[in-house]
């Protein structure tokens, strides 16, 4: 039996800007949120913006739709602030983005794809990234 393919797609658009130069976002579904935020709960539509100077031990994620073992031991499994930061450091990297974009885990696709997802495009321009790295949990 053939592999269904998606019958939306994502265009390509290709990356002219050196890599040293370009400023970088992290948009995740690993249910991230800096301690004090309010953490997601059973099918969250909504999503976290996380600070790029948030520290990792001040980062947590829900359980619930994956098991949060590895994410706990190191939050740069599912958030790699640090190897962001470290790239940066060294010159890897142009910037980081201000903000970063969490989201959990929701089975109202429907919601997602007509609502939310809008959002989360509008909030992720307006960080006026080069580049995005997507992770998930």
């Amino acid at each position: 039996m053939p592999i269904q393919i998606a019958r939306a797609c994502v265009p390509y658009t290709p990356f002219r800007r050196k890599v040293e130069e370009a400023r970088f976002a992290l948009v995740t579904t690993s249910g991230a949120y800096v301690e004090g935020m309010e953490p997601f709960t059973d099918n969250d539509l909504g999503f976290r913006m996380i600070p790029q100077d948030a520290e990792s031990a001040s980062l947590k994620v829900v359980s619930g739709h994956y098991d949060p073992a590895s994410a706990e031991a190191d939050i740069n499994s599912v958030f790699p602030i640090e190897r962001l930061r470290e790239l940066r450091a060294i010159g890897r990297i142009g910037k980081i983005a201000g903000h970063h974009l969490s989201m959990g885990l929701t089975t109202e696709l429907r919601k997602l794809k007509e609502e939310t997802s809008w959002e989360i495009a509008d909030k992720v321009a307006r960080m006026r990234p080069d580049a995005v790295i997507l992770t998930g949990g």
